[in-house]
């Protein structure tokens, strides 16, 4: 009985050493709290690697969408699976272009507060929403925007109090329909009659920050703002 007992436990043990991995499911189009889902219902032990999530993170797992997968559906699974996200798979949302209208100041009966420097009328301004800035900003490669250009939004304060961050220089949110809101920089003094829901138009420009002596791009600062209502 002790010799059967034993042979069982290596031959427990030999099985358990020539057991294979596990296979990967198909997950690209799906949204990325659904991938983890079906990679723990595949048996697949341990958190999957995330790449993207743009400037801000992945704050909400269900508004991203899983592009490109490591390894491909079908395949062993025998280290951590990779899983590359954005916010929309068919491509960056570009609809947004250069105003025909040149820019102009905002009017003095509006509350207005302005950024320096102003824009002038030769500078470029593209129309766009905060929710499409921000799938640009969240985009492979920031949907092409580079340090100095120009949107002209209009949208919904949120998110207050709002302060002033690591950087040094103060912001507010933007509000987006779904997602992370758009941080926006600002001088203090002109958002004193701002709250949560006020309806503000801003032109915004790219720019970069620096924090704890480092150089990151992705940010947005107000070149002009009035608040319309």
């Amino acid at each position: 009985m002790r010799y059967s007992a034993m042979a069982f436990v290596m031959l427990l043990a030999f099985a358990g050493c020539s057991s294979t991995p596990p296979t990967m499911p198909n997950v690209v189009g799906k949204q990325l709290d659904v991938a983890k889902s079906d990679l723990k219902r595949a048996n697949i032990s341990g958190e999957a690697e995330v790449l993207g999530g743009g400037v801000f993170g992945i704050l909400q797992e269900h508004n991203w969408q899983v592009c490109e997968q490591l390894p491909a559906a079908g395949a062993p699974v025998t280290e951590k699976p990779r899983l590359t996200v954005d916010r929309d798979c068919e491509g960056d949302d570009r609809d947004g272009s250069p105003s025909s209208q040149p820019t102009t100041t905002p009017s003095a009966s509006a509350s207005t507060a302005v950024a320096s420097p102003s824009v002038t009328a030769s500078d470029k301004v593209t129309e766009t929403t905060v929710d499409k800035l921000v799938n640009r900003l969240n985009s492979s490669k920031m949907g092409g925007i580079k340090t100095g250009d120009l949107f002209r939004v209009t949208g919904v304060l949120t998110g207050s109090p709002w302060g002033t961050g690591a950087s040094g220089d103060y912001y507010v949110y933007l509000e987006t329909k779904k997602g992370s809101d758009l941080l926006v920089f600002i001088d203090e003094s002109e958002t004193l009659d701002w709250e949560d829901g006020t309806k503000v138009e801003m032109i915004l420009e790219a720019t970069e920050v620096t924090i704890n002596g480092e150089t990151t791009d992705g940010w947005m600062r107000a070149r002009e703002a009035r608040t319309v209502s």
